[in-house]
């Protein structure tokens, strides 16, 4: 009954069996980030935090491209434009 509602919007909670572990789970979770751009061209993917270092969120913002590169049709050339922006301040285009 709760899969018409939350399953178009992506939100099916994930079961764990009784007595199951859920470490392996939530450590997977952590590491992941699922991108969904439903039917438009512009998405939005968090890529870091306020605790991590630059070369961290440079490695992470790497993965994310490389991944959605791998995945499009025609690669980097559908790629237009990419913006980088903290909660609160000024977006910076990324080359």
């Amino acid at each position: 009954r709760l899969g018409v509602v939350l399953g178009p919007r992506g939100k099916m909670p994930r079961p764990v069996p009784p007595g199951g572990d859920p470490t392996n789970l939530i450590n997977s979770l952590k590491k992941s980030v699922r991108v969904r751009s439903k039917g438009n061209r512009t998405f939005h993917a968090p890529v870091g935090t306020r605790a991590m270092t630059p070369e961290q969120i440079a490695q992470n913002v790497d993965a994310l491209l490389g991944r959605l590169i791998g995945r499009l049709e025609r690669g980097a050339t559908n790629i237009e434009s990419a913006y980088l922006k903290t909660t609160m301040g000024p977006a910076i285009r990324l080359r």
